[in-house]
């Protein structure tokens, strides 16, 4: 067990030492510990100070007193989001759409390239918000649907980025991406079960695995009935306590504030900006802090302590980034016109996820084309207008290829390209109709190029009701479908669109999300065969807005599931997408672990049963047909994407550990149950049914869609945790001493747990805890009894508790 000096012996030694070194303050000597730097500069700030440096102006501020300098921050959900020229890279859901892990590396690498060439240390990203309802306008910066593929996806976009020594700032803690009616910031209603089953898993993978230096409060409210940003539940004990998170908290710009102006839980924005502080909320995104906070904690409303520990966690990280000893060889920010953005290397890496993310949702055998036809017609309000999706850098002259200018580079010169625009994104006219059925008459297939207009249909504050195509798109469509030749439907869109109509008569359609500035090239790629896709839906596609909400990893029902007059069954599923060859999977193994405590193996073969090279996603699934609890009726655990030449095969292995193998129980207590836990590795989700039993019958119906095996458990694991408080013996009436309480998991599973602190039965405090099989932590508690003579100390758990008798003097 590690043993550290208190602060306050660490600066006293630390002044000493620096007394002869020309008198430089502390907290300039890079020798010195992070913790004592800190507490030398707080010290020196006035709270005047402290309150300018928790009041964001376009990152942290600096002090040119102090020497203190600026923590400049961006938005990058799709690279670096502000200036003109930077890399603009497919929208945060076409990287999901990848479902490749290297991609997103290598995307959040090139950002946190960019963003050192902007001179700034900080990024606002990535967001971790599980998206279940695409009404949502920025479900396009999200990484889809499902808990696990969010956080792999997120995790690897992290460690990238923050290899350059920054900090991510994931958003929007917690469960921003699941509004109630898909309204921004709504209310989200959910249950601690729920968050903690879906919206808080990434989240907890960005802080554990990641280490991100820093998270942004969402707009909502918490389940304790507070909103984000001023909830202790959710800041201290599960950011901090449970998941030892020690960087800042930035407010969502505005929320704060709302806390008064919105939710009206607080007298007035003095009382609104003490309860975000206390929340550990540092760094404010609006005025409420600069304009209020000084009051509260000149009035004492605000104490000292919870103003420095605020502060303390922005100057920690700085310190931690080497800021004060970086050179500052820029000026404040470079937003443009710099060299080393948008280089071959790095257009190269946005290329390559725009082809990865495009997903071919339906194929009769018109795809691939060929590059001699004769003649093709390029139509639509998307054909020769690139969309980006929001928090885009500016493009440059030149700098985005249109789907349009990329047909036109892939075929060949005797080939004629007609393009017609047809209409607008949004609006009733269709005076350019005419002009678009001549193309398509004039040629021998069309290309169709529908969907959003980025921060007009789709965005932040950019909701829908519905997801049919804008405007008279659809219209458009089917007037061009009518001349009667072949027609390829390409969507440009933030979202999934319920596109029932094209599904049933349009012979290919392909998903291409916000493709970024390669966008166009990619598309050709694939639309001519010099790329095979292999992207996946990282969403399910609704057959109409009427279904919503509607995902994969759904509960059993008590009743029914269809509705009277649609299915409940989507129109194209979780994990789907075509290929221009076919794959098939094979001897399935699934090796239980080698101890009770171990992780089981899964393997299985993946080969290549078509003419074309490809990239197949194997993706593994499980269900748990019998628990003390409702389960999904499936749930995601594992993906692998591996590109095959044809007749090649090869072996993908998962790992499934306890935890990914564990539920809640009825108590919210994390267990390993005995019992059969059913496994599925296939090329998408296994398809929604209908009826009774569905856990058991949910699977793949022939091996080129999947196999599937069962994993048999046979001993349960749950945590055990025992305390062992520790106190003096005796202490001072009125005089402040320290109790510890050494927490050990004794158990099999890494679970949660809050002690709380009792003195002859009055309660003192808690904390929260999160500790992994054999671990074990010391919670200190400051203590102070006011009555003499004997005392007991009780440490109290949820099924255990340690007491301690102390005489009182």
């Amino acid at each position: 067990m590690r043993r550290y000096l208190p602060l306050s012996a660490l600066l006293t030694l630390a002044l000493a030492s620096a007394a002869g070194a020309q008198n430089a303050p502390v907290y300039k000597d890079k020798s010195q510990p992070v913790p004592v730097r800190v507490a030398d500069l707080l010290q020196r700030m006035t709270n005047e100070e402290k309150v300018r440096e928790l009041s964001e102006d376009w990152g942290i501020p600096g002090n040119d007193r102090l020497g203190i300098p600026a923590l400049s921050k961006a938005e990058a959900t799709h690279g670096f989001g502000y200036g003109t020229g930077a890399t603009i890279f497919p929208q945060a859901l076409g990287l999901a759409a990848t479902w490749d892990t290297k991609v997103a590396n290598d995307v959040g690498d090139v950002t946190g390239q960019e963003c050192l060439e902007a001179n700034t240390y900080q990024a606002w990203c990535p967001v971790l918000d599980v998206a279940r309802d695409p009404r949502w306008g920025r479900m396009e910066e999200t990484y889809g649907e499902d808990p696990y593929l969010v956080s792999r996806m997120g995790v690897s976009w992290i460690k990238a980025y923050q290899s350059h020594n920054l900090i991510a700032t994931p958003k929007h803690f917690a469960a921003h991406g699941g509004p109630l009616g898909g309204r921004d910031s709504n209310d989200v209603g959910y249950s601690e079960r729920v968050m903690r089953e879906v919206y808080l898993v990434p989240f907890r993978a960005a802080f554990e695995e990641g280490k991100a230096g820093a998270v942004m409060n969402a707009y909502s409210t918490w389940v304790d009935g507070v909103p984000c940003a001023e909830s202790q539940d959710l800041l201290f004990g599960i950011l901090r306590q449970e998941w030892g998170f020690d960087g800042f908290v930035v407010s969502d710009c505005g929320s704060i504030d709302n806390i008064y102006t919105k939710f009206g839980v607080s007298q007035d924005k003095v009382d609104a900006a003490r309860k975000a502080i206390e929340a550990g909320v540092s760094c404010n995104c609006g005025d409420t802090y600069k304009q209020f906070l000084l009051t509260a904690v000149q009035s004492g409303q605000v104490s000292q302590k919870t103003l420095d520990f605020a502060v303390g966690r922005i100057l920690t990280v700085i310190f931690r980034l080497g800021l004060f000893e970086r050179p500052m060889t820029k000026t404040k920010w470079e937003w443009k016109d710099n060299p080393n953005w948008d280089s071959p290397p790095h257009r190269q890496v946005s290329l390559n996820e725009a082809r990865e993310s495009i997903v071919l949702l339906k194929n009769t055998g018109v795809l691939p084309l060929s590059k001699t036809i004769g003649s093709v017609a390029v139509i639509g309000p998307s054909a020769d207008e690139a969309q980006l999706g929001d928090y885009s850098t500016h493009a440059k002259p030149g700098q985005l290829i249109t789907v349009l200018a990329g047909v036109k580079a892939a075929v060949s010169s005797n080939t004629t390209v007609n393009y017609a625009k047809g209409c607008d994104h949004t609006g009733a006219s269709t005076a350019g109709f005419d002009e678009a059925i001549k193309a398509a008459q004039a040629s021998d297939v069309s290309i169709l190029v529908l969907g959003d207009k980025s921060e007009v249909t789709t965005g932040e504050n950019y909701d829908r009701a519905n997801l049919d195509l804008p405007g008279v798109q659809q219209q458009l469509l089917e007037a061009v479908a009518k001349v009667g030749k072949p027609v390829i439907l390409v969507l440009v869109a933030g979202k999934p669109t319920t596109i029932g109509w094209a599904a049933e008569h349009v012979p290919a359609i392909v998903e291409t999300w916000f493709p970024g500035e390669e966008g166009g090239h990619a598309t050709a790629d694939v639309l001519f065969g010099d790329y095979n896709p292999g992207g996946r839906l990282p969403v399910t596609f609704p057959r109409s807005a009427d279904q919503l909400p509607l995902y994969y990893n759904y509960k059993p029902s008590g009743r029914a599931y269809n509705y009277l007059d649609q299915s409940f069954t989507p129109l194209y599923r979780f994990g789907y997408g075509l290929s221009y060859t076919k794959f098939a999977y094979s001897n399935l193994k699934v090796t239980p672990p080698s101890s009770p405590t171990g992780s089981a193996t899964v393997t299985a073969d993946v080969t290549n049963t078509g003419l074309r090279a490809g990239d197949e996603v194997a993706q593994l699934y499980i269900n748990h047909p019998v628990s003390s609890v409702v389960t999904p009726v499936m749930e995601l655990k594992g993906f692998r994407r591996v590109h095959l030449d044809p007749n090649q095969t090869a072996t993908v292995t998962f790992t499934l550990t306890p935890y990914a193998l564990s539920v809640l129980n009825k108590n919210l207590d994390r267990v390993l149950e005995a019992g059969a836990v059913r496994i599925l590795v296939g090329g998408a989700s296994p398809a929604a049914l209908t009826g009774d039993e569905q856990k058991t019958k949910i699977g793949y119906a022939a091996p080129d869609q999947g196999v599937m095996g069962t994993l048999q458990i046979k001993t349960p694991l749950a945590a055990k945790f025992a305390y062992a408080l520790q106190t003096p013996a005796s202490a001072a009436r009125q005089k402040q001493f320290q109790a510890t309480v050494r927490v050990r998991n004794a158990g099999g599973m890494t679970d949660i747990g809050e002690v709380q602190l009792f003195a002859n039965g009055e309660r003192l405090g808690s904390q929260r805890f999160e500790l992994a099989a054999g671990e074990d932590k010391l919670l200190a508690f400051p203590v102070t009894l006011a009555k003499a003579g004997g005392a007991t100390l009780t440490a109290s758990g949820k099924y255990t508790m340690a007491t301690r008798a102390i005489v009182v003097k």
